[in-house]
């Protein structure tokens, strides 16, 4: 008697659809984190390299300062 009473619960329980849509909805917002969050580093990464090479370009072509003047150190 007690498994039929379980037997039914769990079938009850099963075929019960009402949850689904929102773990659905969670599933979908998580992947979606998990996509922006791997494309943001992703980004972010290209982007400092990008930025450590034009730096990189730009100091490569600078002439040094000349020395300050004796007179007027702060000009």
């Amino acid at each position: 008697m007690l498994k039929l009473k379980a037997r039914t619960k769990v079938k009850a329980l099963v075929a019960d659809e009402a949850g689904i849509v929102p773990l659905e909805y969670g599933l979908i917002a998580s992947l979606v984190a998990v996509a922006l969050i791997t494309g943001s580093s992703s980004l972010g990464n290209n982007l400092a390299t990008s930025f450590v090479s034009t730096a990189d370009a730009i100091l490569a072509d600078a002439e040094p300062a000349p020395p300050p003047d004796a007179e007027r150190p702060y000009q």
